[in-house]
């Protein structure tokens, strides 16, 4: 069993690095005199897609979690609290252009497998490219952006934000365990200077 929970923790660790996370911070703030936080939860997004009750829980347990085992304590009370945390979500639609010439098409290759045959190709003396194929592509990317706010003047304090492309999520455990990653790519970054350099 200790195995297995090593071997999650691992795999928890390694999918992380590989989420682009930016972060910024005010320089004058102490951080680590942080020891407990409350939440300030932000209005819900008008794109119910984006951000309704299922998806703010699991933010919300994504972040206490993480906290958590910061050893920061959750407070009720904003006024006792060290930090307040909030959250914001988005999501764009994009387009994506991938041009697949000069070496693949070149030589007959996927994803041109005859393109070596057709007129401007090499097989036929020529070493210019035509004929590229260009592939379009839709997909959507997700914005989530955790702010740590100072409770007496609410500034902000500490901003963890990254961008990712959403893959399918066909079950509330992958869509649960998308926003674990997510949340715990961006807090890993959380108080400055504890990540560890990539």
């Amino acid at each position: 069993m200790k195995k297995l929970i090593v071997a999650v923790v691992v795999s928890m660790l390694a999918a992380c690095a590989g989420v682009p996370v930016s972060t910024d911070y005010s320089q004058e703030f102490d951080f680590s005199n942080v020891s407990s936080y409350a939440w300030l939860l932000p209005a819900k997004a008008s794109d119910p897609e984006v951000d309704n009750d299922l998806v703010r829980q699991r933010v919300v347990d994504a972040v206490d979690a993480q906290f958590t085992a910061r050893g920061l304590v959750k407070s009720a009370d904003i006024s006792k609290a060290s930090v307040l945390v909030s959250y914001q979500l988005g999501q764009e639609d994009k387009i994506a252009i991938d041009n697949f010439g000069s070496w693949y098409t070149h030589f007959g290759y996927y994803p041109c497998y005859n393109c070596g045959y057709r007129p401007g190709y090499g097989y036929f003396g020529r070493s210019h490219f035509y004929d590229d194929d260009i592939w379009v592509r839709n997909y959507k990317q997700s914005t989530l952006m955790i702010d740590v706010i100072d409770p007496a003047s609410k500034k902000l304090l500490w901003r963890g934000m990254t961008k990712r492309v959403i893959p399918t999520l066909n079950t509330p455990e992958e869509r649960r365990l998308y926003v674990l990653e997510t949340v715990s790519a961006i807090l890993a970054e959380f108080p400055p200077g504890s990540a560890v350099a990539r």
